[in-house]
């Protein structure tokens, strides 16, 4: 199966709860898809002018389709999302998000026909959380996995175990 075979499939399964952009730019770069979700849950009294409480669930998950993934390469767009993209998509021209933020999951997704076992390490690794307003506006963390269609296995960080079986199902059934 080719990368963007997967990329296919993997956007068919999300495309019921997320919204999906093709071909994405994120402030200067460029991805092979951008997968959004937002869950807004809130209490109010009569009407919703009159919160009690909100908890707000955000998601942004980058697709990219590479040949050969090294440890350079995902280093490099891991850097890129926790420096440069975290606080343009969890708080956009703000110091932290709004009241009612609960947490935002940034996940980096590639999908690839080889995995170099540097990069696997690397990804294993990589940890990021960031708590904002000592976690009174919520947490973003960064979630890593990687996908090697050459030998069929999925590598993620801490973060993002719970995606292991849905891209190993994606990829074993294609």
């Amino acid at each position: 199966m080719e990368p963007k075979a997967l990329l296919s499939r993997a956007l068919d399964a999300l495309a019921g709860t997320y919204d999906i952009t093709p071909g994405a730019t994120i402030l200067s770069r460029q991805v092979d898809a951008l997968a959004q979700l937002r869950a807004l849950n809130s209490k109010y009294v009569l009407t919703k002018k009159h919160v009690l409480w909100e908890a707000n669930a955000f998601e942004h998950a980058l697709f990219l389709c590479e040949d050969s993934l090294s440890e350079e390469t995902a280093r490099d767009w891991f850097t890129f999302l926790t420096r440069e993209a975290e606080p343009e998509l969890v708080h956009p021209g703000k110091p932290c998000p709004d009241e009612g933020h609960m947490y935002t999951d940034l996940t980096l997704i590639f999908l690839c026909k080889d995995v170099q076992e540097d990069a696997q390490r690397f990804i294993q690794r990589a940890k990021f959380t960031k708590n904002y307003r000592f976690s009174l506006r919520g947490w973003a963390t960064a979630r890593l996995l990687a996908v090697d269609l050459s030998r069929g296995t999925v590598v993620t960080n801490a973060a993002a175990k719970e995606l292991r079986p849905l891209f190993t199902k994606l990829a074993r059934d294609a």
